[in-house]
């Protein structure tokens, strides 16, 4: 199942500050993602202000079932603090439209796996210090390793996780991207700039 939340945060650093926050209600979770939203537009069917919104970041969460409570959870949060919130099962959306219609699509794209940067992922325990391209596909269970500009990886090129690894979904499949660095390693393509109260999550 997937439960998706938007509280309309600016960027990443918040948004996975969320996805702790969250995983802390659930228990079982295997997947945690941020999916980008794009600016919103009026709705001419609705009379609530939807312009005001910018691009933002909302998260989804995969996990195999949700109990009671911890639905109970999700909603008291979701309406205390006004966010979107939908879960796949048992089919729920709350919370104000605009956000509801960015938690929709985050879910649509965790569902789907098209779209989203993994924060959490099952291997990521394995996804540290420096690794060939194939120990990453077999041991962190990244699908792709992919270097961008068209820098070519191999199953033996060594890549320098530096300890921070964000795949994202792409047409079903995790793929890293990464680029050349220092000393004729690859390194991943999104650095770490997160602040650390987040990404020793």
């Amino acid at each position: 199942m997937i439960i998706a939340v938007d509280s309309g945060t600016a960027g990443t650093v918040e948004a996975e500050h969320l996805c702790h926050e969250l995983l802390g209600l659930l228990t079982g979770a295997e997947i945690a993602c941020t999916h980008w939203i794009p600016a919103g537009r009026p709705d001419p069917l609705s009379d609530e202000d939807q312009a005001g919104l910018g691009a933002h970041v909302a998260v989804s969460i995969t996990l195999p079932s949700a109990t009671t409570a911890m639905v109970r959870r999700l909603r008291h949060r979701a309406d205390e603090e006004d966010l979107g919130l939908v879960i796949s099962e048992p089919s729920i959306e709350l919370g104000p439209s605009h956000l509801v219609r960015g938690a929709r699509l985050a879910s649509a794209e965790g569902a789907g796996r098209t779209a989203g940067r993994l924060f959490r992922f099952p291997g990521q325990s394995a996804a540290v210090g420096r690794l060939t391209a194939r120990e990453l596909r077999e041991r962190a269970g990244i699908d792709l390793v992919e270097g961008i500009g068209g820098t070519p990886v191999h199953d033996d090129s060594v890549i320098d996780t530096r300890d921070f690894v964000r795949p994202v979904w792409r047409s079903g499949r995790s793929v890293l991207l990464v680029q050349p660095a220092a000393g004729g390693v690859l390194v991943p393509f999104e650095l770490e700039h997160q602040q650390k109260c987040c990404s020793n999550h």
